[in-house]
């Protein structure tokens, strides 16, 4: 009997320095500060060059990172970024030779079909400037438009034309998708409210619109198939999403890849009909480009914490198989 209550005693003093000691430890850990700090991605805006040899990209190096209140805070740390390094990079596509070729970065570029052009925004109007392969010609940098805040360039398969977005809506000029004739240099209105307008061929874009309840809430974006020559169009698919941004897309032949956000955007890619959505990355997306062959480049991204392989350039096949890691940060 005695044995029994001392084995029993014995236990019970067991569980109590356990449970004591798991206390100990929930009162050691440190919560992170109220305060959240979305770091910028060191790399971004990959776009892969028509030759499939290049990939442009911008980029600000980051030099080092404050974790002021321990590593498990990332929100919460101090970002130190080389400035005087920020540009338009170059690399080649199995990942030697990268190189600043600018010493600013370029707004949502876009190469021209032929890679001798790359289009790109600054003061919210759209410019083109020359590519001989190498390096740009800065000195025949051309502005396209000239009224209200343009964003978005996307150049037809022929290079006849760039699609882009105004989004100041007035009585001057409406918002929504446009195109520009780089023949005749004139405008023309297509869609009101559509954003992220990209070419299926040389007759059809494919554009998103927010899609907004009678409450005035956003349920999810609308993708729209539009031909810029009769006018004729056709809805794509819906995507339901919790989140304010639109939904941009970029199609490739028979594919369209598109960034969704949920909790952070993921790449992910469809049929060219809509059907057969499927996720490519699980840990962030911040921006992605298709090769001629139909390979992907992207920046792996999740808006929390920057390190040696998060906020950098990967490769992977159309289906999301054999990702790479392209670039470093050096931390």
């Amino acid at each position: 009997m005695l044995k029994k209550h001392l084995s029993s005693l014995f236990l019970l003093l067991m569980v109590l320095t356990v449970v004591t000691c798991k206390k100990k430890v929930d009162s050691d850990e440190k919560e992170c500060p109220g305060f959240n700090i979305v770091p910028q991605s060191p790399y971004s805006d990959p776009i892969w060059h028509p030759s499939g040899n290049l990939i442009g990209f911008n980029h600000t190096p980051i030099k080092s990172i404050d974790y002021n209140y321990g590593y498990d805070c990332p929100m919460q740390a101090k970002y130190i970024y080389d400035l005087e390094s920020t540009g338009f990079w170059l690399i080649n596509t199995d990942g030697t030779n990268q190189r600043r070729i600018l010493p600013y970065e370029l707004q949502t570029p876009a190469w021209s079909p032929d890679g001798k052009w790359i289009a790109f925004v600054e003061g919210a109007q759209i410019f083109k400037m020359p590519f001989d392969g190498e390096k740009f010609d800065e000195t025949k940098k051309e502005q396209l438009n000239h009224e209200g805040r343009n964003f978005f360039p996307a150049w037809s398969p022929t290079g006849e034309w760039i699609t882009f977005v105004q989004s100041v809506c007035n009585s001057t000029k409406s918002c929504g998708v446009w195109k520009y004739n780089l023949n005749t240099k004139t405008e023309t209105f297509l869609y009101q409210y559509g954003a992220f307008p990209e070419w299926l061929n040389n007759n059809e874009i494919i554009f998103s619109v927010a899609a907004i309840n009678n409450s005035g809430v956003k349920t999810g974006d609308t993708l729209w198939r539009y031909n810029h020559l009769n006018n004729a169009k056709e809805i794509v698919a819906f995507l339901t999403t919790k989140s304010n941004g639109t939904s941009r897309v970029k199609p490739f032949h028979n594919k369209i890849g598109f960034m969704f956000q949920d909790t952070f955007r993921q790449l992910y890619v469809m049929d060219i009909d809509g059907k057969n959505q499927k996720q490519l990355t699980t840990s962030g997306c911040d921006g992605f480009s298709w090769s001629p062959d139909g390979r992907i480049v992207y920046v792996e991204f999740d808006y929390v914490r920057i390190a040696k392989g998060k906020g950098v350039l990967y490769t992977m096949n159309t289906d999301g198989t054999n990702k790479k890691q392209l670039t470093k940060n050096h931390l």
